[in-house]
């Protein structure tokens, strides 16, 4: 391959570069494995997308590939972080199996001569800003093409290079092909630049159903609630859901954590204020990674970037010096003021972060075996009334809402409900998210079902009441429009009616206005009726009103001119995004996807996978 005749000398860098391509080169992985056996397993079929199969191997090394990205954020991932990122990374597969089929259909191919191309000019991102390759803190292409041209690399890493490109640049080809019909015309640009800047400034009447018109002067018949509910029956319909008990447990510091972070802290400042390195002790203690790495160095950033406890403790302190232990919602920081101007400040920081100790985790990890344990034997209820724990009672876990009232994102505990294995009465492990861990009991289950007439209909009746409501206030906005229409001044009709006039601020079409609500009918007429105009009764939302433009302020031409490029270039990126959700939704929409996952167990930890 012409690639092999590349080369270079830092194996620091090809490490680099082997970790930013792990998406692509995840691949070949996959397919010296596909069909075969591993470990002694068969490798089962876990899915098919329009026909082709999905093996075990195949998911499993492309899932292991995302969890260890998700992992190097350096933050601990949790049951529900899991979750969330084995669906994602599903959806993935099958987006990918599907490209990859569009593409063996459309025969899309590239050369050598483009992959060459594409190698010398047009880096990986992920290279951009790499030290070795910058010149004056800009990164130097010419260091780039230079480094690869050394002849010394590892032949098997400018493959997988090489692969790297034979895999992208057919994809960007076929979006090229899809994107092939995406234009923007100067027109279009110029509506877009003027609906978004022009600006109105109105004077109102606003007109509150509920409080013009009573209960009893509006009423809703029996039928007319029926046909409100056949029309739209697709809309009452309950989804399947799962009734459970359940107990949380917060894990989090005990007052001795967080006595000892702040007596760690203080430890800290008193060593660099006493002439240690802040930099070296920063880079050896510092919780904050990112910023560890660079002996503390957080940047310049401007004042109001930073936490006004930081900004208070920084300006206590000359330039150079060290601050006390700083205490702020995310932990505790030791500074040091390496810049300061009117507006702006450069920092190290020494971050320490209130968290649990070994002896705290343990003494929530033996409650939770003990729940678990007297909840196996007894129920719930018993186990946490035995232990004294809270509890909360028949909690509604809904089929495709992972949100759980009093846990909060938690859709691994409504998968494990509402799954094939758990039976009336089963408790589940333990499952874990920020806010702790949570227990739960299955109580009972229910599939999606109408809803009854006799159960929607009260929101039914409230809803046509209001609508009522506001068609009588409309009709009394009418007695207004006679009364100016008679000759009087709008400020004397109103005053006649005992009603008051409200004026705005200047606004666009996009924001909300007080009074008239947004994207309403009310804000669509202040930007289409001639100054002067007075409107008949219009919709703002819960309210009717009646109103009058002042004043607008048109967008120019000269101030379009000026940003026209960035505007043809957001709206040709924001038209290709949605044209690409279109023509995936599309192929997705025309293919079989079947999902064996569940039915097979698949089990992510398994033995052969690689190690995160």
């Amino acid at each position: 391959m012409f690639m092999r005749k590349m080369r270079g000398s830092a194996a620091l860098v090809m490490g680099i570069m082997a970790a930013a391509f792990v998406g692509w080169l995840v691949f070949d992985g996959i397919n010296a494995m596909q069909g075969g056996n591993l470990g002694g397993q068969i490798n089962p079929v876990v899915g098919q997308v329009g026909g082709h199969d999905i093996r075990y191997n195949e998911w499993n090394i492309f899932l292991q590939n995302q969890l260890a990205v998700s992992r190097e954020t350096g933050r601990g991932m949790t049951d529900e972080d899991v979750r969330v990122v084995t669906e994602r990374a599903w959806e993935s597969l099958i987006a990918t199996t599907l490209i990859q089929a569009e593409l063996d259909r459309l025969g899309v191919q590239v050369t050598d001569a483009e992959v060459r191309q594409a190698f010398f000019t047009q880096p990986p991102q992920e290279m951009l800003g790499y030290p070795a390759f910058q010149t004056d803190g800009q990164f130097d292409i010419e260091k780039y093409r230079r480094f690869f041209t050394d002849p010394a690399t590892d032949e098997m890493q400018l493959v997988q290079i090489e692969n790297y490109y034979r895999s992208i640049l057919p994809r960007a080809k076929l979006q090229m092909l899809v994107e092939s019909g995406i234009y923007v015309s100067d027109d279009e640009a110029w509506r877009f630049y003027a609906d978004t800047n022009e600006r109105a400034r109105v004077r109102f009447v606003h007109l509150n159903p509920a409080q013009l018109v009573p209960d009893s002067a509006v009423s809703v018949s029996e039928d007319e609630i029926r046909d409100f509910y056949d029309a739209r029956a697709d809309e009452y319909v309950r989804p399947a859901s799962a009734r459970v008990n359940m107990v949380s447990v917060s894990l989090r510091p005990s007052p001795a954590d967080s006595l000892a972070a702040r007596e760690r802290a203080r430890s800290l400042s008193e060593r660099v204020q006493g002439g240690e390195d802040f930099s070296a002790v920063a880079a050896a203690e510092s919780a904050d990674s990112i910023s560890a790495a660079d002996g503390g160095l957080m940047g310049k950033r401007p004042v109001t970037a930073y936490d006004p406890r930081l900004v208070e403790a920084a300006d206590a302190v000359a330039v150079g010096a060290v601050t006390d232990p700083v205490e702020t919602s995310f932990g505790l920081h030791v500074l040091q003021v390496e810049e300061r101007t009117a507006d702006s400040l450069s920092l190290r920081q020494i971050y320490l972060p209130f968290e649990p100790s070994g002896s705290t985790e343990d003494s929530v990890f033996t409650l939770l075996d003990d729940l678990e344990e007297i909840a196996l034997r007894t129920d719930l209820l018993t186990a946490a009334d035995s232990l004294g724990v809270d509890v909360r009672t028949d909690v509604q876990l809904l089929e495709g809402v992972d949100f759980v009232p009093g846990a909060g994102q938690l859709g691994v505990a409504r998968e494990w409900a509402m799954g094939p294995e758990a039976e009336i009465g089963d408790v589940s492990e333990s499952f874990e998210n920020p806010a702790g861990f949570h227990l739960f009991e299955l109580l009972g289950l229910r599939d999606e079902s109408r809803i009854p007439i006799e159960e929607a209909g009260i929101g039914i009746r409230q809803q046509l009441l209001v609508e009522k409501k506001k068609e009588r206030t409309a009709e009394e906005a009418g007695e207004l429009l006679d009364r100016v229409a008679s000759g009087a001044s709008l400020e004397e009709a109103v005053e006649s009616l005992g009603w008051t006039v409200e004026e705005t601020e200047l606004f666009r079409r996009g924001d909300f206005v007080p009074g008239l609500g947004q994207g309403t009918e009310a804000i669509g007429y202040a930007f289409g009726a001639e100054i002067g105009d007075l409107s008949g009764p219009l919709d703002a939302a819960d309210a009717i009103v009646v109103l009058e433009v002042l004043e607008r302020e048109d967008a120019t031409l000269e101030g379009f001119e000026e940003v026209k490029d960035a505007v043809l270039l957001q709206l040709r990126f924001e038209r290709s995004q949605q044209y690409v959700q279109k023509w995936m939704a599309a192929l997705r929409e025309g293919t079989v996807v079947e999902d064996h996952r569940e039915r097979l167990l698949i089990a992510q930890d398994a033995p052969f996978a690689p190690t995160p």
